[in-house]
């Protein structure tokens, strides 16, 4: 099955007269290695000027798509565009493309500054951006240490600035915040998204399905190669279906809980003191509360003590695992 937003102000239209702006479109693309196919006819349409997610279960063909997008794997088949280019000629477009793939590799011994030189200088690009592309990424004063001396994500902000040095209009970073801590990881937020607010397209892949949906405006995912949805984070999380999650003081009173809710035409599960009422996708939150009181009111009434009584939004996460069908291991 395949989810598409249909909302215009999420997904662009189809190539042709009247098409909405997109970084990215492909159709059909397909990548087979032998007789085993890593991207199976893959359509997508990423908009420009957005933070567009990328993500799929542990060899849903992530990699490959990047790979073939930056011109460093030829399709089987399928065709597509790269800002508006031909995706055929790669050379056409990737002076305007940015990215960090599989983590950035850097000479130890040169400072973050002197590594940045080399790669301007070896692309033939403007030295005068070394500075700037420090400053941006925040390592204006770091800029003179040893790339050895960096920690993880000091050597992932140097990466992106690398990328940043062709001035790009399209950024495609693999798993930027791969390894880093909660404060690496709030900074790469911040990061990205003063990159799209700056007019950027960014294409982030990443298991960090919780940060993919704080900063993401837009999504594609896929599973064993195929498209399983593209369009607006908001549009997909909103397929899911809330809940109301009431604990009881006696595990043995769950039961009566889950009774009490049968008889509103409430199903419910209990398990283990536990019972849980799903709600339909999107429920407004005034409705949701309000069942959650009358709940309350009538375990009340049948003497029932409750220690816990929470409404769970739907998040990427719960959207991803009930598209893909993959556990939490196979998030990548």
């Amino acid at each position: 099955m395949t989810l598409v937003d249909t909302d215009p102000r999420a997904t662009p239209a189809a190539p042709g007269r009247g098409a909405a702006p997109a970084a990215v479109r492909t159709a059909g693309l397909t990548k087979a290695y032998g007789g085993r196919t890593v991207v199976d006819a893959l359509d997508l349409e990423v908009p420009a000027g957005v933070v567009s997610g990328f993500v799929g279960p542990n060899g849903a063909g992530k990699t490959t798509t990047i790979r073939m997008l930056l011109g460093l794997v030829r399709p089987t088949s399928g065709t597509g565009t790269v800002l508006d280019e031909p995706l055929a000629h790669p050379a056409r477009y990737l002076g305007s493309v940015g990215a960090m793939i599989e983590g950035p590799a850097f000479t130890p011994a040169l400072s973050g500054r002197d590594n940045l030189l080399v790669l301007a200088r070896a692309g033939g690009l403007p030295t005068a951006r070394v500075p700037k592309v420090l400053d941006r990424v925040g390592l204006g004063a770091r800029g003179d240490d040893a790339f050895r001396s960096y920690s993880l994500g000091m050597k992932q902000r140097l990466g992106i600035a690398a990328a940043l040095l062709p001035q790009p209009r399209l950024l495609v970073l693999d798993e930027p915040t791969n390894g880093l801590d909660p404060a690496g990881i709030a900074q790469m937020r911040e990061l990205l998204a003063s990159f799209r607010d700056e007019g950027m397209t960014v294409l982030v892949s990443s298991h960090l399905l919780a940060e993919v949906e704080q900063v993401a405006d837009h999504l594609v995912m896929i599973r064993q190669g195929r498209l399983v949805f593209q369009g607006s984070v908001a549009a997909l999380v909103a397929t899911q279906h809330p809940r109301i999650v009431l604990r009881t003081e006696r595990p043995e009173d769950a039961d009566v809980v889950a009774d009490v809710a049968a008889a509103l035409d409430w199903p419910a599960t209990s398990t283990g003191g536990e019972v849980t009422v799903p709600l339909a996708a999107g429920t407004p939150d005034g409705e949701a509360f309000a069942r959650a009181a009358e709940l309350n009111r009538r375990a009340h009434g049948v003497g029932v003590v409750l220690t816990r009584l929470e409404l769970e939004r739907p998040t990427l996460e719960d959207a991803f695992f009930s598209l893909t069908g993959a556990g939490s291991g196979d998030v990548r």
